[in-house]
């Protein structure tokens, strides 16, 4: 069993010539005929009742995606599921079906979902005729399509009928191909992780790499190809989990610091003083680090585990602005991040802030080793973290079957399994659509009497439509059962006012939210919960200045606060990039007091007599 990391590559390995139209090189199904197709390059299917308009998309995607793909051709339903079901017998793999919406024997819909249960993780495309307004969406199917997508039934559409595919057809298929060749074509590694996989520590590192973008794959101890690997590269088989980097060199037992200095990440500053210093690298974050950079301000950014924070983990987000087919949370924090570090922002990883003080006038931070890093300003962006069940026997199996956050590196190992995920928000519904792409059956618990009451309604629309997805209200967690993972789960119905035992492979806790703020508490205004006061919910009696907070400003001047670690934060991806980015315009109204203060131009006023 392989397991391949978050962010590798892709590609069909098997090179071969072949024309833009069918041929004998070409395996290219004739209507409602099999063909039998080389089982080492992936196919896409397109279905379409009408011959002359599925023959001109198949042909348009063979000059584009040949010979990496197989693209074939069926003009039912009936004949392209017949098809279906012999590549899923043969073991050949299926990375997009595309289907017009109207088939003779069916609707394009649930032949999507039919075909997804055949063949799991492909992109499901429907296809549209172009209407009389020639828009790229079809307003005359408007209703069928707003369905589809809000219940999660396809991955994407098309309208048919295009003049340029360049245009309309190829950006939105090759986004789509590259998703799936990351997941099913790995091409570069740069760890082989070596372990157990209910290990604790294994997963904490598997996590890790995943959750940072790093191409790896996995092998258990006791698999032929771990035992290989174990031979080959002298493992202590004592020290485990361990990882074999791409050049030989063996990491025993790493922590994340040394898998961080193995592959070249920063982990200490490069300077001693900064214009701005942030902390954390989820969203609010990474906003503020584009900004801050954009703008000229020496900016480094510090996050103690991985680029993201919780929204990285998030399997797929559909309601950020300006993604209409969605995007995972991993995949827009590392567009971030590199937009960021293109800008000029620098990042420091592995190290958490343990002090803030004063320092010449502005401020300084306490690294975990100790050393300290000067800033003029500083943005707080440091996120939250899901509340504990606080419940000993649970706790002592975090790793082997009980995870707080979503199911990211674990989902693939609950194959044929029945897993719960514990929580009534966003996240939670998102964790548990994904984990239904793998496992048996997802129960989702909720204490509260709604699902709708934290979860948007597009989430509640896709769980409710997804069949392996149960939720049972009222219901918390009390207990829990295991040697060396987690075997199962005390229930405690609330309506019934019964206790329950059932069987778990795993556990997904996604509940509540709490800052890390107990070491700010001596030098900033927090509220009951810990979350960081700004603007105007600042105490008058704990504000040392004349002047009123800027906003997303805390109670001490020059340190500001955005995202969820912010007191009355929507706790949305969408909020705390806003958040972030708009601290930035106060850091600057603050430096711009500072330099006043000091007798010098402000920064706005230097660089508008910089000449270019």
């Amino acid at each position: 069993m392989t397991e391949p990391g978050a962010m590798t590559g892709g590609g069909s390995q098997f090179p071969e010539t072949q024309d833009a139209e069918p041929s004998a090189a070409v395996a290219t199904l004739p209507r409602n005929q099999g063909q039998q197709v080389d089982p080492r390059i992936p196919v896409i299917l397109v279905v379409d009742a009408d011959p002359q308009s599925g023959e001109a998309t198949a042909a348009a995607l063979r000059r584009r995606f040949a010979p990496d793909y197989r693209v074939l051709t069926a003009g039912s339903a009936e004949a392209a599921l017949a098809n279906l079901e012999r590549l899923a017998s043969a073991g050949d793999e299926v990375a997009l079906v595309a289907a017009d919406l109207r088939l003779p024997d069916g609707e394009g819909v649930r032949f999507l979902e039919r075909a997804a249960g055949l063949h799991s993780d492909i992109a499901r495309v429907l296809l549209f005729e172009m209407d009389q307004y020639h828009t790229r969406i079809p307003f005359t199917e408007l209703q069928a399509l707003q369905r589809a997508t809000a219940l999660g039934q396809i991955d994407f559409w098309m309208v048919k009928g295009w003049v340029n595919p360049e245009e309309w057809l190829y950006p939105q298929v090759q986004e789509a191909l590259s998703a799936w060749s990351r997941r099913h074509r790995p091409s570069h590694v740069v760890y082989r992780i070596i372990g157990d996989e209910w290990d604790p520590r294994c997963h904490d590192l598997r996590d890790g790499l995943t959750v940072n973008g790093v191409p790896f794959v996995f092998h258990p101890r006791d698999s032929d190809r771990g035992k290989q690997l174990i031979l080959e590269h002298r493992v202590d088989a004592s020290r485990l989990p361990a990882a074999i980097r791409h050049d030989g060199r063996v990491l025993q037992d790493p922590s994340m610091v040394e898998i961080a200095v193995s592959h070249g990440i920063r982990i200490r500053p490069s300077l001693s003083d900064y214009d701005l210093v942030v902390l954390g690298a989820g969203p609010a974050g990474l906003a503020a680090g584009v900004y801050g950079a954009s703008e000229g301000l020496g900016t480094l950014l510090l996050e103690a585990r991985a680029i993201g924070g919780q929204a990285g983990t998030s399997s797929m987000i559909r309601n950020y602005l300006a993604f209409p087919r969605g995007i995972s949370g991993g995949e827009l924090a590392h567009r971030a991040w590199e937009q960021a570090t293109l800008l000029g922002a620098e990042f420091v990883f592995t190290h958490q802030v343990t002090a803030l003080t004063t320092a010449g006038g502005g401020h300084a931070l306490v690294l975990t080793d100790g050393s300290q890093v000067r800033t003029r300003a500083v943005i707080l962006a440091t996120g939250v973290t899901y509340r504990h069940l606080g419940i000993p026997d649970l706790d002592r199996l975090v790793g082997a079957g009980v995870f707080y956050g979503a199911a990211g590196v674990a989902a693939s190992a609950m194959a044929r399994k029945h897993v719960y995920v514990v929580g009534g928000a966003n996240s939670a519904g998102q964790a548990a659509l994904h984990l239904a792409k793998y496992a048996a059956r997802v129960t989702v618990l909720v204490r509260g009497n709604s699902l709708t009451a934290g979860m948007s309604d597009y989430l509640v629309r896709q769980i409710e439509a997804t069949p392996n997805i149960a939720v049972r209200l009222r219901t918390q967690v009390i207990g829990g059962r295991g040697g060396a993972r987690l075997e199962g789960l005390t229930l405690w119905d609330r309506y019934e006012q019964r206790q329950e035992d059932v069987p778990a492979a795993a556990v997904f806790v996604l509940i509540g939210a709490e800052p890390c703020t107990d070491w700010l508490r001596p030098v900033l205004s927090l509220d009951e919960h810990g979350f960081v006061l700004t603007g105007r919910d600042v105490p008058q009696t704990d504000w040392p200045l004349d002047r009123e907070p800027h906003p997303f400003e805390t109670s001490r001047p020059g340190v500001f606060a955005a995202g969820d670690v912010r007191y009355g934060s929507v706790k949305r991806v969408a909020g705390a990039v806003g958040e972030g980015s708009v601290a930035v315009g106060s850091v600057h109204r603050y430096l711009a007091e500072l330099a006043a203060a000091a007798g010098q131009p402000s920064e706005k006023a230097v660089k508008q007599a910089t000449p270019l």
